[in-house]
Parts: structure tokens; sequence; C-alpha cells
């Protein structure tokens, strides 16, 4: 879910909001996974058998009071469902088909295809059909999503150093378009990431595939390999092999526009406002003012 954190992020009025995202949410994937153990040892103590489904584990509870608790586990599962689905599957797919596809899809379109797609194309039942269904499905879905969130950390805080081009980074043919569209060092980095996890990822999904002990025991500690091995290879594209135009000595936060003679500040979203004469020369002191459009 830490990927799709910026779905959210963007929206916020004061970056500080950040820092709540960077606390809770490692805080709360703690306390769930703790009392996902307790349930699914409390079980065998109780029942015999180690159940990890919560409803499955509701089904045992007979009686009025048992009733009333298995309403609550249903209910609050369904909740979970609905806010895990949201936040973490339909609108970050959605904002990415509505980047992909800006003039046939909207945000509302892409939420329905993704609902048909992760609610019946993807047959979900069958990834939370056992505990090892689910965990091969999880690690499967970690060689992916690692190296992604490997390469934006690094390109940001290692490569970039944080000074990035805000108003490019909405726009399909401005600094951050790379060659023709494509940043090979990427590409790179995540390709040498993914490849030497999937067999370990298919022998996870069929035991009866035979790999090598030594290849089986990279997967074992795939998001270990795939972080680091993507970031540290990027870095070193990026060093060796850089992408001059997106490297700045400050952040962009607007362009600049110039109306009748008179200078704007133009952030792409709100109505331009006039600059006063301490930004405006300020601004022309700047080595990359001149990139700003009009």
């Amino acid at each position: 879910m830490a990927t799709n954190v910026p779905d959210f992020t963007r929206y916020l009025k004061k970056p500080q909001g950040v820092y709540w995202q960077g606390f809770f949410l490692p805080l709360i994937s703690i306390i769930l996974g703790m009392f996902g153990i307790i349930n699914t040892s409390s079980a065998k103590i109780v029942y015999g058998e180690y159940i990890w489904d919560p409803l499955a584990l509701a089904a045992q509870w007979h009686g009025p009071a048992g009733r009333c608790g298995a309403f609550f586990v249903g209910f609050t599962w369904i909740v979970a469902q609905i806010g895990t689905n949201l936040s973490a599957n339909v609108i970050s797919a959605s904002n990415d088909l509505t980047n992909l596809f800006p003039k046939y899809i909207n945000i509302r379109r892409g939420v329905i295809i993704i609902t048909i797609t992760a609610g019946w194309i993807m047959v979900p039942w069958k990834i939370v059909h056992s505990a090892t269904s689910l965990l091969s499905f999880m690690s499967g879905l970690s060689i992916f999503l690692c190296p992604i969130a490997a390469i934006l950390a690094t390109d940001y805080w290692l490569v970039k150093k944080r000074n990035i081009d805000v108003p490019s980074l909405y726009r399909r043919h401005a600094r951050y378009r790379y060659d023709r569209g494509v940043n090979w060092r990427a590409a790179v980095a995540f390709t040498f990431s993914v490849v030497p996890n999937i067999p370990g990822l298919a022998k996870a999904v069929n035991p009866s595939v035979s790999i090598s002990a030594g290849i089986e025991h990279v997967y074992d500690m795939n998001y270990l390999y795939g972080f680091t091995s993507a970031s540290f290879l990027y870095w070193v594209l990026s060093y060796y092999f850089p992408a001059k135009e997106t490297l700045l000595t400050a952040c962009i936060y607007e362009d600049v526009a110039v109306i009748d003679g008179v200078e704007y500040k133009n952030d792409g979203v709100h109505t331009p406002q006039e600059m006063v004469e301490s930004e405006a020369s300020s601004k022309t002191k700047e080595p990359y003012a001149q990139v700003a459009g009009v």
C-alpha cells in the first residue's frame, strides 16, 4: 500500500500530513499482523486446528452471543474489504488508466473497469482459498511492486536529490519525457530485479516445478533482493548515464506566465496570481527559470 500513498497525498493541503502516513501505516500493519497471529494460535487451542480465515473462525461460534459476534466480525470484514480495495486497488489503478488514456477514461470509468477486473476476471476467491495461495499471491505481487518502490525512492532521494519540476510531472512532452517516453535506466533496473525471482514464483505456484536451490533462496528473500538490486542498479546507471535535463539545483513549484508584460505564478491548477517584485527578482536569478512555460 505504500506505493499507493501518492494517490492520496497529492490532495493534501499541507505537506506535514505525509509524516502521519509514515507513522500509522507500519503501526497499523503490525497491529493487524499481531491480531492475526493471536487469533490463529488461539483457534488451535480452542478448536484443535489452525484457522487463519476470520470468517471460518466466526462460523465456529454458536448461540446468541456467538451469532452476535459473528455478525460484527462479518460486518467489519465487509468494511475492511471495501476500504482496502478502494485505497490499495481501485483508486490507484483508476488514476493510472486516467493518465494513460485521458481521452477515453475518466476516474469513474476507471473505477468500473478495475472493479470488474479485480472482482471477477482475476477470480479473487481462488486467491484467498487457502493460506498458501494467499501468501503465494502476495509474494508474487511483491516481486513487481518492490523494485517500483525502490526506483521511485532512489530517483527522488539520491538521483534528483528532492529537486523536481512539479508542473512537468503532469505534462506529456516536458522535462521528464526521457527517451521517447521511456526511462531506460528504470526499465533495466526493474528487469534486473524481477527476472531472478520469476523461477521462484513459478515454484511457489506449482511445487512440481524443479529449480536450483540457489535461485529458490533468492525468491525466499525476494523483497530484500528486489529493493536493494533495483535501487543500486538504478543509482549506478543514473550516475554514469545521467538524464541531465531532469537534474535541477532547486525545486520548481509553478510556472511563470507573462500576460500583457506582467509576470504571473501559474501552477496549472489555480487562477494565475501576479508575482510581487521580490518573487520576480528571485526567479530571474535561478538558472532554470527560463524553462517555465506560458
